[in-house]
């Protein structure tokens, strides 16, 4: 109830922040261009529009989802049962908030500019771009959803695509608005967006018939690779149970995807840390220090324990300690630490600073945050599919998921912050590390704490997995 309060906000939100564009588009676009004709600078606009849309509906849009099996098994085709579920997607908010945009504009603007059969025929090729963009979302979002080669190579001709338009090699948005600027001077040329609406229907409705099976025998089955992990068990106890957490990362998409991206986030120094002619703020440092040294103590602890949900209740009734399982996961999220700090040390090329500020927020993410997720996941309750990927997927999430960045990220950013104020930034440095070192030293102790506290609640989390 809470989420869909939540999503019913950002719905009227985003609905009035529509309408107020649209209603204050004219006067934006008289002022940033000195032209009398709107429609063409508008035209040149919907590219920016429809690749943030085609983004957000890759991130938030739900699939069309159907308890088709039983159907299977009765005569009912297979083709009408995807079809419901194609045109049941059309009822989505994705696909009315174009127009809270796009009618005030018409009404204010274009209606004068244009004679009334080019206007229907503008309006329709803006209306129909709209299912364009959602059946090309809903395609998408299947397809990286089912294989990861795909998924980071749509990340790749996104980011391609962006390079080219913001290097200047290609205008792309300008281009993209003349298809908009010819069915103006030529109406006919909107037939081309249904039959664009039809092709990418029959690649959905082909793509979903291909899946309809009880027993999945169009799927590939991919040969599972194999690792060996065994030289961890020369750790010790906690060495075992660690092959075991690594192997679970291994073997399986969505934690597996986790891993990578949380390599690839290191990169984020180069956007966050850049110099715009003047000298870059401290908080700027410590900001990249917890997200880049942390960031896979961040993605992997936000489901920590759920990743082992679906097996939780065969675990805890084997001769495995829970102690055994937290310790582990501290070492886990311990060793990535240091490694990413030592990755992330390159950034020394633009002030020596990055060396102390980074090593000051990693061993606070060791010694602090990793206990922040302990304590955290023991409100854990939803199981976690392994085989989903990792990116714009919400399957498992609750609202513990989403507040976990919060006191991981932010915290130590207030603690900076006032002790800054306070001590100044030094102090602050010393103080930061200082906590974390504090937690390393007495990490048996807060791990015996945790270890009682997960056992309290190991029946409740068990019950909890099982029913979702």
């Amino acid at each position: 109830m809470a989420a869909k309060g939540v999503l019913i906000f950002l719905a009227l939100y985003f609905s009035a922040v529509a309408l107020f564009m649209g209603f204050n588009l004219s006067e934006f676009l008289e002022k940033a261009h000195s032209v009398q004709s709107q429609v063409p600078v508008f035209n040149s606009l919907i590219f920016a529009y429809v690749g943030f849309e085609l983004v957000l509906r890759i991130m938030v849009q739900s699939l069309p989802t159907f308890g088709f099996q039983s159907f299977l098994l009765i005569p009912v085709k297979r083709k009408r049962i995807a079809r419901f579920m194609l045109n049941k997607s059309l009822l989505h908010f994705f696909n009315v908030l174009p127009l809270f945009l796009v009618l005030p504009f018409t009404f204010k603007s274009a209606v004068h500019e244009l004679e009334t059969p080019v206007l229907i025929t503008w309006l329709a090729s803006l209306f129909l771009m709209i299912f364009v963009n959602h059946f090309l979302a809903i395609y998408i979002k299947w397809r990286t959803n089912e294989s990861n080669w795909f998924f980071y190579g749509f990340l790749a001709l996104a980011a391609g695509v962006f390079a080219i338009h913001h290097f200047g090699v290609f205008d792309i948005t300008a281009n993209f608005g003349r298809i908009f600027d010819f069915v103006v001077k030529q109406p006919l040329a909107v037939m081309a967006f249904p039959v664009l609406i039809l092709i990418l229907y029959v690649i959905n409705l082909r793509f979903l018939l291909s899946r309809f099976f009880l027993d999945e025998l169009s799927q590939k089955k991919n040969e599972n690779l194999t690792h060996d992990f065994s030289w961890l068990n020369q750790i010790g106890e906690y060495g075992k149970m660690l092959s075991l957490e690594v192997k679970m990362i291994s073997r399986n998409k969505r934690p597996r995807t986790t891993a990578v991206m949380s390599i690839l986030c290191i990169f984020y120094g180069l956007l966050l840390y850049k110099d715009n002619g003047g000298e870059i703020p401290e908080t700027l440092f410590v900001l990249g220090g917890m997200f880049m040294t942390g960031i896979f103590g961040m993605m992997y602890g936000q489901f920590f324990p759920a990743w082992h949900s679906r097996y939780y209740p065969f675990l805890m009734s084997q001769n495995v300690k829970m102690k055994q399982i937290l310790q582990s996961a501290f070492f886990l999220m311990a060793v990535t630490n240091v490694v990413f700090y030592l990755l992330s040390l390159g950034y020394m090329f633009i002030t020596p600073k990055v060396l102390y500020i980074h090593l000051a927020v990693m061993l606070y993410n060791v010694g602090v945050n990793t206990f922040v997720v302990f304590a955290l996941g023991l409100n854990s309750r939803k199981a976690i599919d392994l085989e989903q990927r990792a990116m714009f997927n919400y399957q498992g999430m609750s609202a513990t998921n989403w507040l976990i960045t919060f006191p991981i990220l932010f915290g130590p950013l207030a603690v900076y912050g006032i002790l800054t104020f306070l001590l100044g930034n030094i102090a602050a440095y010393f103080i930061l590390g200082g906590l974390g070192l504090l937690g390393i030293v007495f990490h048996p102790q807060l791990i015996d704490y945790f270890t009682k506290q997960y056992l309290k609640r190991k029946h409740t989390m068990i019950a909890a997995y099982k029913s979702t």
